[in-house]
């Protein structure tokens, strides 16, 4: 019998957020990365605005760029569930005052699939800061500190 070399696997990841960070930063970087794949890009707006670089790509170009989905929310992604059941990390790059919003959409799907008895996390890497709101940031540190977060095997990282 033939195993696969879990050491050759690549994991699939997707960007929540297309702004200025995510453009210049996490979709390059994750686009040439060897042991990903950028399965989905994810943000509100067609085109992504920025005062830091008035020159952001719309999502359709950023599709075409980098060859992946686009979704114009956490929801429609988590709605996807052919394509959610195999992500194995997100990148949440949105706007600091919805960080707490968008990590409450993926624990969702890191609830779902503990309940159906997937083994299969989910890691999370939150830029910082965590949180605009101290009762959101004091919520999200409960959320992923909580034996239903712990024994799925998700990780959580706050970018520095």
């Amino acid at each position: 019998m033939e195993h696969s070399d879990p050491t050759n696997a690549k994991a699939n990841i997707a960007v929540i957020g297309a702004g200025w960070w995510s453009q210049g930063w996490h979709l390059p970087s994750l686009h040439n990365n060897q042991r990903c794949n950028l399965v989905a890009i994810v943000d509100t707006s067609p085109h992504p605005k920025s005062n830091l670089n008035p020159d952001l790509e719309p999502l359709t170009v950023l599709a075409q760029k980098y060859l992946t989905r686009i979704y114009s929310s956490t929801e429609e992604l988590l709605e996807d569930t052919k394509l959610c059941s195999t992500l194995d990390g997100v990148v949440i790059a949105t706007p600091h005052a919805t960080h707490f919003e968008t990590f409450s959409d993926i624990i969702t799907e890191i609830d779902f699939r503990r309940s159906n008895n997937d083994s299969k996390p989910l890691h999370v890497l939150m830029e910082k800061p965590m949180s605009t709101d101290v009762h959101h940031a004091l919520s999200l540190h409960s959320m992923v500190t909580a034996e239903s977060f712990t024994t799925s095997n998700s990780q959580f990282w706050v970018n520095h």
